[in-house]
């Protein structure tokens, strides 16, 4: 009831002419909805971290703002110091122990004298009794938390240790591989700062987002009471399902059930969507590929050392035994049942759409079924975009593979346009029959800039994909399908910390960490979801 009271009040006040402010319980309203996605707007998505400056993979203590104690104030790491308005999505860090028990995190907003949140990081983290509910504050393979912090003017976030510049000091006792995901807003968006403690409503808010958290990551959306299109066949080697969508709308949820759900099945047949009349198609990706279940199919139970199931991860980060995990997953965006993969990705169309399967292969399909849930429609506000999934594969450290950095460590490119847009996220995929680790290379993304180092520069694979000691876990915008050896296939989307882009983006992944990579060259394969301001080809492979 609440929710929709809220939004029954920001319509109204939006109708009478008032001005739209993001204060946390706007933030928190669109972590747990995907209504907005489609959003195009003029802001910044940016990463303050520890990766290392010389392009090496030191990337666990490369503080960047280290202040000795003065007679006044004690030792300061400073994490963030940026101007708003924007909002801090996402805090990372390595390693919460007795080590950093004197360790306190200090986040100072607009500028006042006294912080906002001043916590030992043991608490702040902490996901059973710290002062943030669990899912939005967590400790599973890494701890960290994706609460929104929005703020006005100014953000600055430090850590503090009395013990700071003592011949004793080890600087483990700020933890690691410290990360924070933040956006920065045009000047005439108004964002109200977070206080603090919440309001008794803003809990509220908070524990709406925990349980729609909850919920996503665990089980599948509802279906409708009825599917508002439905069609299915079988499809010889090379036939196509091919219906039209007249007029004006949006697809709310997409469902596709392929039978057999082979991997030969699941890659050969491409899932295309043609939006507005264009003449190619704006998602253009094997059906596998776009779902993320081409090698785990629809609930087979596997092991990996790489599994983190439940709310936390494993006492020590050396403890590498096998961990048995279902391949089936939920999230807010992308998931299977024991039947179809569904995706809940808003996609847009204001001069009807076309849907597609296309058996590429030589294998029959008994079963093609794709059913939607649209809304109808007058018209699309002018600030939407349209859905695109592109899908590209490349053997891995090759003499064409592009090289970014001091070191021209070899990149795998997820994802280069230009024009206006939005990156809301990626399936990735990996032919790794190690059980090694694969991802020490850093996720990298330029959005309307060039040169080096990009604003968003990480510190690891696994943590773009909010996990960490190469492993993975499940969340409601993150996770994996299924893990090393084998195919590990993870994913990571971007609700209020997608990356908007008014002339280009660019994002890759950097390949290092194990000789295999440069020996074997194992395939890299990723789908991009984003959205642009016009319909554009997908320019999959």
């Amino acid at each position: 009831m609440f929710p929709l009271l809220i939004a029954w009040l920001l319509t109204s006040a939006a109708m009478l002419g008032a001005e739209e402010i993001r204060d946390v319980s706007w933030f928190l309203q669109r972590m747990r909805s995907v209504e907005h996605l489609a959003e195009l707007e003029n802001s910044h998505t940016a990463l303050a971290s520890t990766w290392d400056r010389t392009g090496a993979n030191g990337d666990g203590g490369d503080f960047k703002d280290l202040r000795p104690p003065t007679a006044t104030e004690p030792g300061r790491n400073i994490l963030l110091d940026v101007d708003g308005p924007g909002c801090i999505h996402r805090i990372f860090l390595g390693v919460l122990g007795p080590q950093q028990q004197g360790t306190r995190i200090q986040i100072f907003l607009d500028g006042l004298s006294a912080p906002t949140i001043d916590l030992p990081i043991t608490e702040f983290f902490d996901y059973q009794n710290g002062p943030l509910p669990y899912p939005l504050v967590f400790f599973k393979s890494y701890p960290g938390t994706l609460f929104p912090i929005p703020f006005a003017q100014h953000c600055l976030v430090q850590l503090v240790n009395a013990d700071y510049g003592k011949p004793d000091w080890n600087d483990a006792r700020w933890s690691n591989y410290w990360q924070i995901t933040y956006t920065r807003y045009s000047e005439s968006v108004k964002v109200k700062s977070l206080t603090w403690p919440l309001s008794e409503a803003e809990k509220r808010e908070a524990l709406a987002t925990r349980e729609a958290w909850l919920l996503a990551e665990s089980s599948a959306p509802l279906p409708p009471a009825q599917w508002d299109a439905e069609h299915s066949t079988a499809l010889a080697p090379h036939e196509t399902l091919s219906f039209d969508l007249p007029g004006t709308g949006v697809i709310r949820q997409l469902r596709v059930q392929l039978e057999p759900a082979t991997p030969q099945v699941l890659e050969a047949v491409r899932l295309q969507l043609t939006w507005d009349g264009a003449a190619e198609p704006s998602v253009d990706v094997p059906v596998g590929y776009f779902f993320g279940h081409v090698h785990g199919g629809l609930g087979q139970v596997l092991q990996s050392p790489a599994a983190v199931n439940g709310p936390s991860g494993p006492l020590h980060p050396d403890n590498w035994d096998l961990v048995p995990y279902s391949t089936t997953f939920h999230s807010l965006l992308l998931g299977t049942t024991d039947r179809e993969a569904y995706a809940c990705f808003p996609m847009p169309f204001a001069h009807g759409a076309r849907v597609k399967l296309v058996n590429t292969g030589d294998v029959a399909v008994s079963l093609a079924r794709v059913r939607l849930q649209l809304e109808r429609r007058e018209k699309l506000p002018p600030d939407w975009g349209r859905f695109h999934a592109t899908w590209t594969h490349s053997l891995a450290d090759t003499a064409d593979t592009p090289r970014v950095g001091p070191k021209q460590v070899p990149v795998k490119t997820v994802l280069q346009r230009s024009g206006a847009g939005k990156y809301v996220g990626v399936m990735l995929s990996i032919d790794w029959p190690s059980y090694a680790w694969w991802g020490e290379g850093d996720w990298l993304i330029w959005s309307d800039e060039a040169g080096w180092p990009p604003s968003y520069h990480g510190t690891g694979s696994e943590e773009y994909f909010n996990s960490g000691w190469c492993r993975f876990d499940r969340k409601a915008v993150s996770g994996f399908v299924t893990l090393r050896p084998g195919h590990p296939t993870v994913y990571s989307f971007h609700l209020n910390d997608a990356f908007q882009f008014r002339k280009s983006i660019r994002v890759v992944e950097e390949q290092m960490g194990h000789k295999l990579i440069g020996e074997g060259h194992p395939r890299w394969i990723n789908t991009a979801f984003w959205y642009g301001r016009e319909p554009q080809p997908a320019g999959s492979d």
